[in-house]
């Protein structure tokens, strides 16, 4: 209990001590030197000497460097194209066959990326060149893939160009430039486009989805491939064939029926010698038949005489009416002595 008297004394003996102290006063000189910026405000009470805290005179003419204001970076607008990868897009013709200043794909997967792209301008006619962007982002107006196929690849063999948007592939765009290109129908680049698109939605990972497009626009080309070397090739026939001749030439006259006919003069001759060949044939087999053949006489039965079979000493003659008839055909005989009688 003794303790809040002593306490209360003593903060009595504190306010009474700071009521006895006058605070500082400002002067009207030292107010303007506080405008002008000669004295520092509170100086006095980190130095003891006054005459320290005091400015040095700074000459007029003397420029002091007034720093400029911090200019805030804009927001990041997942839509736009930063400035300084347009010319890496759209400058010049690209020597690779990936184009990827923004670097959105890993060094590994660019390299895999850029190996099959090669492999497949090794094995195939029709290039594929491959512009990645991110998957919100919108091509400035002025550079369109039709502007950029008719400006960079109009001179050239056929190339199919792909603008390709990281993990979107529903926004990919297809166009042909080069020779042949004008042989491309609207229905046909859609087809390729809509397969690769459905190839690509089925893998999950960004850099698996490329691939997939890739490899089926890869697939797709190469039969466009085998139709235009098909067509090519009839191009070279048909030049290798002469030209009809103008009405100014004679025409060449017609083949007479001799000469029409003489080239199967050899195939009629060979026709005419094997049916000779098989009538002589025919004929010598019946003759060899004829010549060769046996006559069966048939076991006949001769009629009783008084009752009894034929005497010794009495003979008979069996006649056969048609000599050239068969034995065996004539069945009524009669004994050549009772024809005479």
């Amino acid at each position: 209990m003794a303790r809040i008297p002593l306490c209360a004394g003593f903060a009595a003996l504190t306010l009474a001590s700071a009521s006895a102290q006058s605070l500082p006063k400002w002067t009207d000189g030292d107010r303007a030197r506080l405008q002008k910026g000669e004295i520092i405000v509170g100086t006095i009470l980190l130095v003891d000497d006054p005459k320290v805290s005091e400015l040095p005179k700074v000459d007029k003419d003397v420029i002091v460097a007034v720093p400029e204001p911090e200019i805030p970076e804009p927001p990041y607008d997942p839509t736009e194209i930063p400035e300084e990868f347009i010319k890496g897009y759209f400058a010049s013709k690209p020597s690779g066959f990936l184009v990827d200043p923004q670097r959105l794909l890993s060094k590994q997967e660019t390299d895999d990326r850029e190996a099959f792209l090669e492999y497949h301008a090794e094995e195939s006619i029709v290039d594929i060149k491959l512009y990645l962007f991110d998957s919100e982002q919108q091509i400035p107006s002025e550079y369109t893939l039709h502007r950029l196929v008719e400006e960079q690849y109009a001179d050239g063999e056929l190339t199919a160009v792909i603008f390709y948007y990281l993990g979107n592939p529903s926004r990919n765009q297809l166009a042909f430039a080069g020779k042949g290109a004008e042989e491309m129908t609207t229905e046909g680049i859609r087809r390729i486009l809509e397969s690769s698109i459905l190839k690509a939605e089925e893998k999950s990972d960004p850099s698996d989805q490329i691939e997939a497009f890739v490899v089926q626009t890869s697939i797709k080309l190469y039969w466009i491939e085998r139709a235009i070397t098909e067509e090519q090739e009839q191009q070279r026939i048909a030049a290798a064939v002469p030209t009809k001749p103008s009405s100014d030439t004679p025409k060449p006259e017609k083949p007479g029926m001799a000469d029409q006919i003489k080239p199967f003069l050899l195939y009629l001759a060979v026709a005419v010698g094997g049916v000779l060949l098989t009538v002589v044939g025919l004929c010598g087999s019946f003759l060899l038949w004829k010549k060769n053949r046996k006559y069966h006489f048939p076991v006949l039965e001769l009629p009783r005489r008084l009752g009894a079979d034929y005497a010794a000493g009495v003979g008979a003659v069996i006649a056969f009416h048609n000599k050239q008839g068969s034995p065996s055909s004539q069945r009524d005989q009669v004994p050549d002595y009772l024809s005479r009688v």
